[in-house]
């Protein structure tokens, strides 16, 4: 009876063994998966590392605009706008607003750096006479 007893006990440990060893194989097959995915996504966010800068640099050319402001001395008009190189000469594009404390008309734009020549027209067809204006920015 011994010898049964032995036998059992032998091979119920055996079965134990068996079916915790084949877990850790299912565990060691996620593994290796879980690694080839994260080695796929790394040059993915490699990639987007790469993007930012060009995107950097294109930041400075918005911001090389200068604030530049225009005013005009315009008392009987009812309506002004200036007309320039900066907007191809149209004259409803970029109205002035009369400032109540001091009657001038008055208008601010970002504009790239360099040199523009304008005019202000009033009540959409009166031109300032003369030569254009230069506006160096």
């Amino acid at each position: 009876m011994s010898k049964t007893t032995a036998t059992k006990a032998t091979k119920a440990p055996a079965k134990k063994c068996a079916a915790k060893a084949a877990p850790k194989a299912e565990v060691k097959a996620v593994k290796p998966a879980a690694k080839t995915a994260a080695k796929k996504a790394a040059p993915k966010a490699a990639e987007k590392v790469e993007a930012k800068p060009a995107a950097k640099k294109a930041a400075p050319k918005a911001a090389a605009k200068i604030a530049v402001e225009f005013v005009a001395d315009c008392p009987l008009a009812t309506t002004v706008s200036v007309a320039g190189t900066f907007n191809d000469w149209a004259i409803d594009k970029d109205m002035l607003k009369k400032d109540k404390k001091t009657g001038l008309w008055k208008a601010k734009m970002n504009l790239a750096a360099g040199d523009y020549e304008y005019k202000f027209v009033c009540d959409g067809k009166n031109w300032d006479e003369g030569d254009n204006k230069i506006k160096h920015v």
